[in-house]
Formats: structure tokens, C-alpha cells, sequence
């Protein structure tokens, strides 16, 4: 017979439910509150954003010239404040100071557009690519419209067209600072060289244009047979040449 005391029962105590934590700023807060309405994307974590894609590859080549842009904004404005401003635009020197001035707001102006395009390019972009399962669709149609293209291919035309325009101008401001300290004979061998490094640039990227458009409509030509072999075999399977096969 066992005499020693017999084991309690068990106890459970039943947890209650916690209550759902309440934040203070989950609300939008009163100044916040008087800005535009926006709301944000859903975010929702699918494997495929994390993959590489042919716009992402394309995209980063941008992101360096949108680099680059933001240079050339800083120091077009730099050039365009330390200029003096007493021109005397009915001598030779007040006419080349004038020109040289001109030329780096153009420069200027084309940075900035740059600048603008490309990054909101760049983030839209970005953010249709991570929308959902058709990210990358959408992300397409975007980069593809015509609105779209033409304002990016302009752009970027317009900061290759704008690096020998900063040199033409940087030319123009070194004859006046020569010319105001009355030695502008010292000055006649740079701004040659400065002219002559303008138009061999104009030159170095119209050939890089032109080669890049010729091998892209070769890579085009040699393409054609085999899409179109394909095209004339997905339409053979689709007649039911190929209902007897069990696979």
C-alpha cells in the first residue's frame, strides 16, 4: 500500500488573448495631414525582384550618366557665378565673354534636364519592377512608350551634346581672363587647343553613335531568320501537327 502523498493535478492556466499593441504614429499626423494625398505601393516579397533582368541591366548603365550630369550641373553653376558680369558686348572681348557665358547656361540646362529625366526614370521604373507578378510587364511598357523613350533618348543626347559645349565654353572664359589682365596673346594657344578638343569630341561621339547603330541593325538582320523559323514553327504546332504526341 503506498502511503505517500498522491501527485496534485496538473494546473493550466488559459492565457488570454493579448491585445493588439495600439501605436501613436500609425495615424497621419496633423501637419502631415495638410500635404497632398499619396499612398504607397503594396509590398509584397516575390522571389523574381530579386533576379536580374534586362532592364535593371539597362537602367544601370543611366545611373552613371545621371552620375555624371550631377557633376556637370555643379560645376556649370560654379562657372556661370564666377564669371564677370561687366561685359561689354559691343568689343570683341565683351562678345566672347557674352558667348562663353551663353554656352554654359545651355550646358547647364542640358544637365539638368538630364538629371531630372533619368531619375525619375530610374525610381518609377524600379518601382513597377517590384509592383507584383506582373512587375516586370509593366516595368516594360513603362521603359517602352514613346513619351518615355523620347524624352530619355533626348536627354541623354543632350548631356553627351553638352561635355563639348562645357570645353567651347571653358574656352571662352580663359580668353577673357587673359584678355582683362591684358595678356590675351598667352591665351590664343589654349583656346585653339580648347576648340580643337570641342570639335574632336563632337566627332568621337557621332562615330560612337554611328557604330552603335550599325552593329544593332546587323544584330537585327541576323536575328530576323531565326525568329522568323520560329514563329513559322510555333504556328505548325498550333495547326495540330503535333496532337499525336504524348508528351
Amino acid at each position: 500500500m503506498y502511503h505517500g502523498n498522491a501527485p496534485t493535478p496538473r494546473q493550466y492556466t488559459v492565457m488570454s488573448p493579448t491585445p493588439r499593441q495600439y501605436s501613436e504614429h500609425e495615424e497621419l499626423s496633423g501637419p502631415l495631414s495638410a500635404l497632398p494625398r499619396s499612398e504607397s505601393m503594396d509590398v509584397t516579397n516575390d522571389p523574381r525582384f530579386f533576379s536580374n533582368n534586362v532592364i535593371a541591366k539597362r537602367l544601370a548603365a543611366f545611373q552613371t550618366i545621371s552620375v555624371v550630369a550631377v557633376l556637370m550641373v555643379n560645376l556649370s553653376v560654379k562657372q556661370m557665378f564666377t564669371l564677370q558680369k561687366n561685359i561689354e558686348i559691343e568689343t570683341t572681348d565683351g562678345i566672347v565673354q557674352y558667348l562663353g557665358f551663353c554656352l554654359m547656361c545651355i550646358v547647364f540646362l542640358l544637365n539638368l534636364t538630364t538629371v531630372i529625366v533619368l531619375i525619375q526614370q530610374l525610381f518609377m521604373t524600379y518601382r513597377l519592377l517590384t509592383v507584383g507578378p506582373t512587375g516586370f510587364e509593366m516595368a516594360k511598357s513603362y521603359y517602352l512608350n514613346p513619351n518615355i523613350v523620347t524624352m530619355r533618348h533626348c536627354s541623354v543626347k543632350g548631356f553627351f551634346f553638352s561635355l563639348p559645349l562645357f570645353v567651347a565654353s571653358s574656352g571662352c572664359m580663359v580668353w577673357t581672363e587673359f584678355s582683362n589682365s591684358g595678356t590675351a596673346r598667352l591665351a590664343i594657344p589654349v583656346v585653339v587647343i580648347l576648340a580643337l578638343v570641342s570639335l574632336m569630341l563632337l566627332f568621337i561621339i557621332q562615330k560612337h553613335q554611328s557604330i552603335f547603330k550599325e552593329r544593332y541593325n546587323i544584330a537585327k538582320a541576323h536575328e530576323e531568320p531565326l525568329m522568323s523559323h520560329i514563329d513559322h514553327l510555333s504556328q505548325r504546332s498550333r495547326g495540330g501537327g503535333f496532337l499525336g504526341l504524348d508528351v
